[in-house]
């Protein structure tokens, strides 16, 4: 069947209304902050296979939504009937990222006949396991990190499974919010259905099939003409994680071999080091999809984000390394490796095409957790947060502050929130001075944020590269590195490591660094003018406007335009 060019434009913006309906809701509708404050979630349509056709929210769940699809499709068959909604959070057997992300796949009928699905995933704030978060920095196996439930049904018309939600409430430090969260994701799928039914009743179940089909064909065409305008080759990058938690002198590498070839691109990880002992592996589906969301972002961020992806770029990724775990090996710190082979992605593509360069953003990305015996309204809870560092430069501009990378519609939680609903004061927040990675065009800046801890409470960190940091292109400068501490400055100050989970005493201090990002092109060619501004704006300060940028500046931030030019060499 051939639809009609304009009919199936239409199509398309009734289905992208419906996924940002249902993204809509999931967000206003979620109990726990790092659903409804932090956007730690998604929502999706997938063809009758569990291929995605349209998503939104949290573009590395792109690839999640497959293997979760498909794991409900192999285990259920025909089984599924109208009013089903699966839970599946195994990263074994569906597609989460790890344990804390679950994924509802509610089934689509039209008429007696399945006709796709509509899905969402969304970070849990706890699912048990050996510490608040379920991320141990001790997490030795897939076992420690959770309870993980492999494509269950729960819910069907009879409404949501009691045995399930009551292993949840026996097994999780945040039961409340975790149900509240599933019953959000459930409802959002309900109204993707609903909208799905309405576009099937209209145009008929052949053409909106076929409908789907077209919408992933015409993303891979538009990747293919993108890579075939490129020249063929063959790039490679490497990036180095700090450690797994384990053996903390031992780095650990991650090594791509990018080549294009025709309209092709294969992505061969085959050379990574082999899979660790502590929690830092992570499985095919997150490689896959920080590759993709790499890829797409530079290659042309207007393609919208299907089961193309799968089709247009080959991945090597053979079992048994860090970007292939094997069961039973633990991954609850996974995020800072997907952040690092994102990063390596888009350094290998940029020696494919340097004219679509960009420097990597801020390492150093993670979670940080504290988990108390009571909240500011009695009881117990977990604050969860994710750190979002800065973006990095641009052949055409800066990059952005405090701009979570792969994820970019995560935003920092609100300092208002976390003291209205935790047992903490927030004491700074800012961007600090000298941390942006110089360049032509800089990195965004670095940051700090300090909280008082009023109550007892157990600290959980998992985040990366806190010796290991992210680096320039083209030039440009590595920005500062990340950090965390507890009471700094004091005879108590404990500098922790990337892993790590400590009790935290009423009136500790805690203060957690996060990196800017790397800056591009050789900072000599920045505008002095802009150097100028960046001083008076509190992010370069004149000793680095001099000895970074050559560029000489006077106490009100004015250019010297003779002492400049001799700096630079061009007097």
């Amino acid at each position: 069947m051939q639809l009609d060019p304009i009919e199936l434009e239409i199509i398309k913006g009734r289905l992208e209304e419906a996924a940002l309906t249902m993204e809509n809701q999931l967000f206003h509708s979620g109990y726990s902050p790092i659903l409804r404050e932090s956007f730690d979630g998604s929502a999706a349509i997938l063809d009758r296979n569990g291929g995605v056709v349209l998503s939104a929210g949290m573009p590395i769940h792109l690839f999640p939504y497959y293997y979760s699809a498909r794991a409900v499709i192999e285990i259920w068959g025909g089984e599924m009937s109208p009013g089903d909604s699966f839970l599946i959070n195994d990263p074994y057997l569906g597609g989460s990222l790890h344990v804390p992300d679950t994924a509802i796949i509610t089934p689509f009928f039209h008429g007696d006949r399945l006709a796709g699905f509509c899905a969402s995933m969304a970070h849990k704030p706890d699912m048990g396991g050996l510490v608040v978060g379920s991320s141990s920095p001790n997490a030795r196996e897939i076992y420690h990190e959770g309870i993980q439930f492999p494509a269950v049904r729960y819910w069907s018309s009879a409404g949501p499974s009691r045995d399930i939600e009551n292993m949840i409430k026996s097994n999780s430090r945040s039961s409340d919010e975790v149900i509240g969260d599933l019953r959000s994701q459930v409802g959002c799928t309900r109204v993707g259905c609903s909208r799905l039914t309405e576009l099937f009743d209209r145009y008929g179940t052949e053409t909106m099939i076929e409908a789907f089909e077209s919408l992933i064909a015409g993303s891979e065409r538009r990747i293919r003409a993108k890579v075939a305008a490129m020249p063929d080759g063959v790039s490679e990058a490497t990036a180095t994680l700090d450690h797994d938690g384990v053996d903390v002198a031992k780095p650990l590498t991650i090594r791509l071999k990018m080549t294009k070839a025709a309209d092709a691109l294969t992505l061969d990880f085959s050379s990574t080091d082999p899979r660790a002992i502590g929690p830092v592996n992570l499985r095919p589906q997150a490689m896959e999809s920080a590759s993709a969301v790499g890829v797409l972002s530079l290659l042309d961020p207007t393609i919208p984000i299907n089961d193309a992806c799968r089709r247009a770029i080959t991945f090597v990724n053979p079992p048994g390394t860090i970007t292939h775990a094997v069961k039973p090996n633990p991954i609850n710190n996974y995020y800072p490796t997907l952040h690092l082979v994102c990063s390596v992605t888009q350094t290998a593509f940029a020696g494919l095409s340097p004219d679509r360069a960009v420097a990597p953003s801020g390492l150093g990305v993670g979670g940080m957790l504290f988990g108390y015996p009571r909240k500011r309204n009695g009881k117990p809870g977990v604050q969860y947060e994710l750190m979002c560092p800065s973006l990095g430069g641009t052949p055409s501009q800066d990059g952005s502050f405090l701009v979570m990378p792969v994820a970019q519609i995560t935003p920092s939680q609100p300092i208002e929130i976390l003291e209205t609903e935790y047992p903490i004061e927030v004491l700074r927040f800012e961007p600090l001075i000298d941390t942006a990675g110089a360049g032509k065009y800089r990195g965004g800046s670095g940051w700090i944020r300090e909280y008082r801890i009023l109550s007892n409470a157990v600290c959980t960190v998992r985040m990366g590269q806190f010796a290991h940091g992210s680096w320039g292109i083209n030039g440009g400068h590595a920005p500062n590195l990340a950090s965390c501490a507890i009471n700094p400055g004091s005879n108590k100050e404990d500098q922790l490591p990337i892993l790590a989970t400590r009790d935290i005493a009423p009136g500790d201090i805690f203060r957690v660094v996060l990196a800017g990002g790397g800056g591009y092109g050789p900072p000599m060619e920045r505008d002095p003018a802009l150097v100028a501004q960046d001083a008076a704006d509190g992010i370069v300060s004149i000793a680095a406007a001099r000895t970074d940028y050559k560029v000489a500046l006077s106490d009100d931030f004015q250019v010297d335009a003779k002492t400049t030019a001799i700096l630079r060499g061009i007097a």
